[in-house]
């Protein structure tokens, strides 16, 4: 009966312990995926100008490719007006969250989504 109670105590502990590390190093990557795609679309913005649809394509793509998302569930907004050398420009992407601890593993909810934000300064010459 001791041994049974002291494995129904410890099993959180050992689940957390087994499964967190992981975990984190999956959101971990989740993250310095979407600053690379975001870096990788921010060179090609700033020396348009502006983002396109084809910028963001490629930013979707890659984030389908390796993290098989589904591509409704990329949204990306960003400043689409042609923008002089010297202007702020920015770009948000807004992906769903990934599973960060044990406990969202058991949680239903999964409604808070994972949002970027970054700027960058215009390159475009008119």
């Amino acid at each position: 009966m001791s041994n049974i109670l002291s494995f129904i105590l410890l099993v959180p502990v050992i689940l957390w312990s087994t499964f967190q590390p992981m975990l984190f190093i999956n959101a971990t990557m989740v993250e310095q995926t979407l600053r690379l795609a975001l870096y990788e679309g921010q060179k090609e913005a700033s020396l348009q100008g502006r983002y396109d649809q084809a910028i963001y394509d490629k930013i979707r793509d890659y984030l389908v490719e390796i993290h098989h998302y589904e591509p409704e569930e990329i949204e990306i907004k960003g400043t689409e007006t042609i923008t002089p050398r010297g202007e702020r420009m920015y770009i948000e992407i807004t992906v769903p969250k990934p599973v960060m601890s044990v406990g969202d593993i058991f949680r239903i909810d999964d409604s808070e989504p994972f949002t970027i934000r970054k700027y960058i300064m215009s390159e475009y010459i008119p």
